[in-house]
């Protein structure tokens, strides 16, 4: 059902360059991102590299075929050899090697499967911050465009009490210098749209009009810090990490260990093929490298250090993971009360505005009171949409932060 959901979505949009909501933004993504396809294509060759590991532990299997013949003198016969067989050939022991190969690529495959899901992520983080822009350089362009109509009001209002003899001619010019930055903010947020449109759709490689629905982040309840990182996925990638060199580093024992195998073959040959003779052989091999030239205890000693190190890298990756998530929920609650705060100022701003306005033309207030308060309440217009985008950016570093998918 999904699956139809989705192809009806893709086949409508595909009609026209139109407004995409967030959930159809991310389905996209999911289809279309090409670093989520690569990520998708790294982990397939991780999870058959793991697969192939399984390999040594099955008897090795070969056939063989030939046929010939040979001559000793100008006039002698000719003499024709033919044979076939079968070899196998079973790894009994390989020192451990084997077994730890195997553990390392199981380790590979996990760490490479937590990658895809940081990488699900990332992906979604930088979209949602791409659609964030695009939705707030939409609301940025009509509130522009309100300023702008409520600048070019004020104009015509100081115009007037100019010709009346109420007003000088500075205020006059100071209005329509207003007016003109109003008129200049538009039209650079306007090109600010066009260069957040055209990220987006890079990121969804799919051509996107607008932003559609409304976004408004959410405080989250006090989370499990704890779970919550312990569970995310850059803690998996660096628990695997480390955990791979450990493998490596108990791997290295077998360089002192020896290797056994057994093998076996059967042979048919001779020079008349309808009767050849059969021949069986098998042989248990023993090898042990008692002194490679000290590499074995040097790759020890190496390896070890390298454990060692990884041991702390973990660490240091642990704290600093934890440290992040924290410090990322600290930031959306501090956010989420600045955007607060600013739509508290904002209301008061714009109840001061109609109150100085009416003042002013009843005279009661002066010119530079009037408009000392009519640039706070547009100020703080642009500063609670200013809030709200950093609220709602900061909600997706909180998500991404613990490797979460926003839907």
């Amino acid at each position: 059902m999904k699956t139809l959901v989705t192809i009806a979505i893709v086949m409508a949009l595909a009609q026209a360059v139109c407004a995409l909501t967030w959930q159809q933004a991310w389905e996209l993504a999911e289809k279309n991102n090409y670093q989520l396809k690569s990520a998708q294509f790294e982990t397939e060759s991780v999870r058959w590299n793991y697969y192939k590991s399984f390999t040594p532990f099955l008897p090795q299997l070969s056939a063989s075929l030939s046929m010939g013949e040979s001559s000793s003198g100008s006039f002698s016969e000719p003499i024709k050899s033919d044979s076939y067989g079968i070899t196998a050939t079973q790894t009994l022991f390989s020192g451990l090697s084997n077994y730890f190969s195997n553990l390392s690529a199981r380790a590979g495959l996990d760490r490479s499967l937590a990658s895809l899901n940081q990488a699900r992520s990332d992906v979604n983080f930088s979209l949602r911050q791409q659609f964030v822009e695009l939705a707030v350089a939409e609301e940025n362009l009509k509130l522009l465009k309100d300023i702008l109509t409520r600048r070019r009001d004020n104009t015509a209002l100081i115009d007037l009490q100019f010709k009346n003899g109420r007003e000088d001619k500075g205020a006059l010019l100071r209005t329509r210098a207003d007016e003109a930055e109003a008129e200049y903010n538009l039209s650079s947020a306007g090109r600010s749209q066009k260069l957040s449109r055209l990220k987006l759709t890079q990121l969804l490689s799919f051509e996107v009009d607008r932003a559609e629905g409304e976004m408004k982040a959410v405080p989250p309840d006090r989370p499990n810090f704890e779970a919550l990182w312990s569970a995310a996925p850059a803690y998996t990638i660096a628990q695997k990490a480390a955990e791979s060199a450990d493998l490596a580093y108990q791997e290295s024992i077998s360089g002192f260990l020896p290797s056994i195998s057994l093998s076996g073959s059967i042979r048919k040959s001779g020079t008349d093929w309808s009767a050849l003779s059969r021949s069986n052989s098998w042989s248990l091999s023993v090898s042990y490298p008692f002194f490679p030239g000290g590499s074995n205890a040097a790759d020890r000693i190496r390896l070890a250090a390298l454990n060692d190190q990884a041991r702390q890298d973990f660490i240091t990756a642990r704290n600093n993971l934890r440290y992040a998530i924290e410090s990322a929920y600290e930031q959306l609650i501090d956010a989420l009360e600045a955007e607060k705060v600013a739509q508290l100022s904002e209301a008061a701003a714009k109840l001061r505005a109609e109150i100085a306005r009416t003042k002013y033309l009843n005279g009661l207030v002066g010119y530079d009171e009037w408009v000392i308060i009519e640039n706070d309440y547009i100020n703080s217009q642009k500063a609670s949409l200013s809030r709200k985008r950093a609220a709602l950016l900061a909600e997706a570093a909180w998500v991404n932060s613990y490797g979460g998918i926003i839907k």
